[in-house]
């Protein structure tokens, strides 16, 4: 089967990041990852910017709309990928539901900056059957099961502790690493805020936090995004360490060894698999 897909926003997830990059080499977005997987097919794009639409459809040769109604009636889609502004989600997935029934709804992360209308999406899409998934993408990288295999069958041995750095606010790229270690460590226990830093952009909080995991501690520091972008975890257990780097493009493993020069000592591999 072949799912009829629709993309809503054609910003930089939904169409820019790889629009001047070889297809060959950078599958960036939303809209490049539909059209190339042979499961799916890029059946339109929606943007309010009518210059957006106009290039979606040179680029990409399906049609493009600045009405979402209208493209959900058009196209009927299998598949309503959400990629507007967080502010608008709440509006735009309940458009979709009150116009059309596809048979799930990827949403770009966050899910709301509100905890009422986050717990209204998931409630409203329950109750029409249509299944919905937040873009937390990186769980879903071979690595990363990798990483989750060697935590579950003891290889990375527990507890675990560790330092996640992020940058951009804790809802828009804090909340993709705390997502990523509640799929290695387990559910959050609980929780404790040191220090209650800023507001990025003025909506989204940058908090120095403490989370205790089911099979670990890990504190999240918030770095500062406009002197550069920095998401990057280290994990120490007894039996090596983990450093998950740039967003995950470069993932270390360094297991313990006796030192071969002090008896009795132990150290990290200096040769990092």
């Amino acid at each position: 089967m072949i799912f009829r897909t629709l993309v809503v926003g054609l910003g930089q997830i939904g169409m820019g990041y790889d629009l001047n990059h070889d297809p060959n080499r950078f599958v960036l977005t939303h809209a490049r990852s539909f059209q190339m997987h042979p499961s799916f097919e890029l059946a339109g794009g929606v943007d309010s910017n009518p210059e957006r639409t106009m290039l979606f459809q040179e680029k990409y040769s399906c049609t493009g709309y600045t009405s979402l109604e209208t493209a959900l009636i058009d196209i009927e889609p299998d598949v309503v990928v959400i990629a507007t502004p967080t502010f608008q989600h709440y509006q735009t997935v309940n458009t979709v539901l009150k116009t059309s029934k596809p048979q799930a709804i990827l949403c770009e992360k966050p899910l709301a900056y509100n905890l009422d209308e986050a717990k209204a999406i998931v409630s409203n899409c329950e109750e029409q059957g249509i299944k919905l998934y937040v873009n937390y993408i990186r769980r879903s990288d071979e690595a990363a099961l990798n990483i989750k295999n060697r935590i579950n069958n003891g290889y990375i041995s527990q507890p675990i502790k560790g330092v996640s750095w992020y940058s951009k606010g804790l809802l828009n790229n804090g909340s993709h690493f705390l997502n990523l270690l509640q799929y290695w460590l387990g559910k959050v226990i609980d929780f404790k805020v040191f220090n209650q830093g800023r507001l990025w952009n003025g909506i989204d909080p940058e908090p120095d936090v403490q989370v205790n995991f089911k099979l670990g501690t890990v504190v999240f520091l918030a770095a500062r995004e406009e002197n550069y972008s920095y998401c990057n975890i280290e994990l120490i257990a007894a039996n090596g360490r983990l450093r998950y780097e740039q967003g995950g493009s470069q993932i270390f493993w360094q297991e313990v060894i006796g030192d071969s020069i002090y008896d009795g000592y132990k150290i990290l591999n200096p040769v990092y698999e």
